[in-house]
């Protein structure tokens, strides 16, 4: 936790995207876009919902050296200013940040600088989401800008960006970075090609620009963006943005060491075709739960949305696996989070075939943690008893409050314990507990066993 701490204070320092406040501060991504549904594709909600997805991969996580792509293609000149001086300046002073955001970004970035090389775009935008939000997807500003573009509710919708209960395509790499993309090229339309003044109105909204402009013009003033009056804000964020494309094209001159580039790291869009829980694919892929759902941000309840989109992404190196998983195994039906919401539920009607260890099990509970709550003396339950599942210790409570989706894993070769324990972010000792029949010797996994696990769903 600590070093969790450390890292998001460093991204607050470095990046006031995700803690917008106050009056006076830019409005998020030009939400004055009112014209944006109108824009080229009037079906881009379904072009990215569509089930038939264009690639498992990208075309630069082919490429050897991820940022040595990206330095190549930095080429937007980098003024003498003090602005970016004093930009680049704070970077340095923390060149751990620079490591850490940069290893933070890399999944996310081969699929980003992918999509800008197809458009031709400058490169320099693979930047906008470390200064936006240190390429966190769960980051949310207090204006209630989400995701690694930081997009805000409104302006999502304008450009067709499905939200709903089970999804926030903001959060999305693929629906988010297709929206930012479509933003930034309409609005470099409007600025006739100038890419920092579109950069701007991306920041600030493009009124806010325009109006800028139109006050520099009327008194004879330049009105490229050094000349524009605008919000503090903005008159620091092309500034990050350069700063960053200079430390990045010369790391070794400024001392920086940059993570190796590894593009089984890649993330890669495979589609399922139906609803299927996270918690599935990542006993399919060997992924930690928690590392899979923040490259699947955009899903809001643990599992792909019901009416689409129904696709994964997930590390390169590990598309095979899912794939052979896809064909070998039944995908599971997610059933309702009744698991889940258990954190409200106090109590428990014994049902026809109930011993006391299945309703512990099912609940998450120790057996005597039931037995003392309910003032039990044996196991023995009966039908139409109704036990207490509330009032326990704290501890207790937190681990009911805590527990999320039952689901059942199929044992492979080469599992153990320890390694299905660590790839559920559930305890050895919870395991044996909600499986009776297994024992810690390995000789009880057997290839094909299936096992009930209670995942958290944090």
């Amino acid at each position: 936790m600590k070093t969790k701490a450390i890292f998001l204070a460093s991204v607050l320092l470095f990046s006031c995207q995700v803690s917008r406040s106050g009056a006076g501060e830019p409005e998020q991504h030009a939400q004055s876009l009112s014209s944006a549904s109108q824009g080229s594709d009037g079906n881009l909600g379904e072009r990215m919902l569509s089930p038939h997805w264009q690639d498992d991969g990208n075309a630069t996580a082919q490429n050897s050296d991820l940022w040595k792509t990206v330095s190549d293609e930095l080429k937007m000149k980098v003024p003498n200013n003090p602005r970016i001086r004093e930009q680049k300046l704070k970077y340095l002073k923390d060149k751990s940040y620079l490591h850490e955001v940069t290893a933070q970004a890399e999944p996310y970035m081969y699929w980003i600088v992918d999509q800008i090389q197809k458009r031709k775009m400058p490169m320099e935008l693979v930047l906008l989401p470390i200064v936006e939000s240190a390429f966190d997807p769960h980051a949310t500003s207090n204006a209630n800008a989400a995701g690694i573009w930081q997009i805000v509710a409104s302006t999502g919708k304008n450009y067709g960006l499905k939200q709903t209960q089970w999804y926030d395509g903001r959060r999305d790499v693929v629906a988010s970075t297709t929206v930012a993309l479509d933003m930034l090229q309409r609005l470099n339309k409007m600025f006739h090609g100038d890419w920092l003044l579109t950069v701007a109105a991306y920041n600030s909204g493009e009124g806010r620009v325009l109006n800028a402009m139109k006050y520099n013009r009327a008194r004879g003033k330049p009105t490229d963006f050094w000349n524009l009056s605008l919000p503090k804000e903005t008159t620091v964020y092309i500034p990050k943005m350069l700063a960053l494309s200079q430390l990045i094209k010369n790391p070794h001159q400024y001392g920086i060491k940059l993570p190796k580039a590894n593009t089984g790291r890649a993330l890669a869009k495979v589609n399922i075709g139906k609803q299927i829980n996270l918690t599935q694919v990542a006993s399919m892929t060997g992924i930690p739960v928690g590392r899979l759902k923040s490259f699947n941000a955009g899903y809001k309840r643990g599992t792909t949305a019901p009416s689409g989109p129904q696709y994964v992404m997930v590390p390169k190196s590990h598309v095979v696996r899912l794939k052979d998983s896809l064909a070998t195994e039944d995908i599971e039906a997610v059933q309702p989070m009744a698991v889940a919401a258990t954190s409200s539920v106090s109590r428990y009607k014994v049902r026809s075939g109930d011993t006391l260890s299945t309703i512990a099990a099912k609940h998450g509970l120790s057996v005597r943690a039931l037995k003392s709550m309910n003032n039990l003396r044996t196991a023995q339950v009966r039908i139409g008893q109704t036990l207490e599942l509330g009032g326990q210790d704290k501890n207790s409570r937190q681990q009911l409050a805590d527990n999320g989706n039952s689901i059942t894993y199929r044992i492979r070769k080469g599992d153990s314990l320890s390694s299905i324990a660590e790839r559920h972010g559930v305890n050895i000792k919870d395991v044996l507990r909600w499986n009776g029949s297994l024992t810690r010797d390995e000789q009880s996994l057997q290839p094909g066993k299936k096992l009930t696990l209670f995942v958290n769903n944090s």
